[in-house]
């Protein structure tokens, strides 16, 4: 009979527990565009933020006239090739009034992703909160969200956003975007919440919950909300691009963020001119654009993919 020791037993070693960020970031890792998505993004990201560092390192401001790097003689076009580029300005310079064109990328990268979070995060809140309301609660409160959803949705939500960025004041335009396009987004948000919650309401953990005398509040914010995390996240990164280049159209169309203050949408406007004499500088806030867009939806599928 042959005796084992307790020393020969394998023993299993414990679990560790991997946190739903460290595996989503594993799971983003492991898929290459979505890495290159994520790299772009946050090199954007740190472009904003930097934004003043990077226009006090260049010596140049966003607003600031260099009438000496252009050529009245040919119309107001910048001196030198490929628009102007040069050590002093790295990216070349406006047409006919020689700004900086790095400066006034930099400035609009920040105001583009500022505005785009915020509105993202407002037609978020309000389209989770009241698409949880209308889908667990049912009667009435889903009747009277879900026509206002109908309401909104059915309006031509970019001729109303025209229309009501072209009476408002001057003043704080920025935050006027962010209400604008908060207002026409949350139902998007509300609906997917609102049919998820509706799948949820009749669950056996809710329904537990339920029995040990959750309150209602209780349920919606503590059993219902964190099982829609998920989808709440893909539409929201799906819904940041939306709100980039629908700022850059208003602005384009002359409606959204007025000069000086830079914006992506008003230097392509602003370009349309000159595209054929100087198109370095169509094409830099155009690839810009182009470049951030495409790296939010290449995020945002990558996120759908993964639930």
């Amino acid at each position: 009979m042959t005796l084992i020791r307790a020393a020969d037993i394998p023993v299993a070693e414990p679990a560790v527990a991997v946190s739903p960020a460290r595996q989503l970031a594993r799971r983003i890792l492991a898929d290459r565009a979505a890495t290159a998505g994520v790299t772009v993004i946050a090199l954007l990201v740190l472009m904003a933020l930097g934004a003043p560092l990077i226009t006090a390192l260049t010596g140049q401001s966003p607003t600031e006239f260099h009438p000496e790097a252009i050529d009245p003689a040919l119309g107001g076009l910048p001196k030198g090739p490929w628009g102007g580029i040069s050590a002093e300005h790295p990216l070349g310079v406006e047409p006919a009034t020689g700004r900086d064109v790095l400066a006034r990328v930099v400035w609009g990268a920040r105001l583009s992703l500022l505005i785009s979070l915020l509105a993202t995060l407002l037609a978020t809140t309000i389209g989770t909160v009241l698409g949880l309301v209308a889908g667990f609660q049912g009667g009435w409160a889903d009747m009277v969200i879900g026509r206002l959803m109908d309401l909104l949705m059915s309006f031509p939500s970019l001729i109303f956003m025209i229309a009501l960025m072209s009476v408002a004041p001057d003043g704080n335009r920025e935050l006027m975007l962010v209400a604008v396009l908060g207002l026409f987004g949350w139902p998007y948000i509300g609906r997917i919440v609102r049919g998820q919650a509706m799948a949820l309401a009749g669950r056996e953990f809710v329904e537990a919950a339920r029995v040990l005398g959750a309150t209602r509040r209780a349920i919606l914010f503590r059993e219902v909300l964190p099982n829609l995390t998920g989808p709440i996240l893909v539409v929201a990164t799906l819904s940041i691009p939306g709100y980039i280049a629908t700022e850059a159209g208003l602005s384009f169309l002359g409606v959204g963020v007025r000069p000086p203050t830079p914006s992506w949408g008003q230097m392509i406007a602003s370009a349309v001119p000159w595209y054929a004499a100087d198109p370095v500088y169509f094409l830099v806030p155009g690839l810009f654009l182009l470049v951030t867009v495409l790296a939010f939806n290449v995020v945002g599928d990558a996120l759908g993919d993964l639930r």
